[in-house]
């Protein structure tokens, strides 16, 4: 296929680009880092848990720590959805814009190819050099925690740990996808580029506080509080999590974050107020459980991806060179 020659092309390019090597080996040693302080928060975890089944007062008994645990320093500490997504943009906002600025768009279009081959081996490519570089972030820090804390990864938790690196792969596609409808839309990389790093923090950061907001406007704050005693968290508050909550997986790096939580076991929208009455752990769900509640985000996050590649592809064999 005509694609492959394209994307065999673009990969080459993107390897050997001084901007993918610089945010890519910032991305690793922020991984890196962060991955040291995951080990060291789980080892701490161990050591309370250890602790207390050595104590007679088991009533605060922590639950075991799991080995995922350490990975919430990927999502939370390194902030993967800001740097991984500013990863995708940095490969992506010069995909059309960048032969139009080298004055080669006309030129590539002159040989033997079809635009849709031309756009279609961009894209591949993209996700090819995405994959390998969320791969060996994902290898960095298991190799780190793993070696750091000698926990036995069990399969279920190796299952997880791959479903995380899928779910990290189709959001840095989504960015790709969004870098390369901007340069498509954008005659100039540089205004490509401002376009996507302004939607990538609105993103990120602007709309996680916005939900605060949102949430306070919408829900009346009441006289109980957070929770109340013997009964939990209070209906008010409940409802300005599921607020926000709505309001922040909207964006790809919400759908993102709550589609890592649910691998690690965890429920986004679940308030956590500490038992302290004896009961045990709670018990984890199946990765059946985890994956049937993180479809809705997998299809946002999807949709998402078929609409700007589709955008970007309409408007690439559309529009004149």
């Amino acid at each position: 296929m005509k694609a492959l020659t394209v994307a065999r092309k673009e990969i080459a390019d993107q390897m050997s680009s001084n901007k993918f090597l610089v945010v890519f080996g910032l991305l690793l040693l922020l991984t890196a880092a962060t991955s040291f302080q995951g080990a060291k928060s789980y080892q701490d975890s161990m050591d309370r848990f250890q602790e207390a089944q050595n104590s007679e007062n088991r009533i605060y008994a922590p639950d075991k720590p799991s080995v995922l645990d350490a990975f919430n320093t990927l999502t939370r500490g390194v902030n993967f959805s800001l740097v991984g997504g500013l990863l995708a943009l940095i490969l992506s906002f010069n995909t059309v814009s960048g032969e139009r600025d080298r004055n080669t768009l006309k030129l590539l279009t002159s040989y033997p190819l079809h635009r849709d081959s031309i756009i279609n081996g961009k894209f591949l490519a993209g996700i090819f050099t995405l994959t390998l570089a969320s791969a060996a972030s994902f290898l960095t820090a298991s190799g780190i925690i793993i070696s750091l804390t000698g926990a036995t990864v069990t399969a279920e938790a190796a299952t997880r740990i791959v479903l995380m690196l899928g779910g990290t792969v189709l959001y840095m596609s989504v960015m790709y996808g969004l870098g390369t409808l901007l340069s498509t839309l954008f005659k100039r990389s540089s205004s490509a580029l401002m376009g996507g790093v302004l939607i990538l923090t609105t993103f990120g950061l602007i709309v996680p506080q916005m939900s605060f907001f949102v949430a306070d406007l919408m829900v009346e704050e009441s006289d109980e509080g957070v929770s109340t005693p013997g009964q939990g968290v209070s209906e008010s508050f409940k409802k300005r999590m599921d607020i926000q909550s709505s309001i922040r997986k909207a964006t790809p790096s919400g759908s993102y974050t709550h589609f890592m939580s649910y691998m690690m076991g965890q429920d986004p929208t679940e308030i956590s107020v500490s038992r302290g009455n004896g009961d045990g752990p709670k018990s984890e769900p199946s990765i059946g459980e985890s994956l049937n509640s993180s479809l809705g985000v997998l299809g946002l996050l999807f949709g998402e991806l078929v609409a700007l590649f589709g955008a970007s592809y309409v408007l690439f064999t559309r529009q004149e060179i």
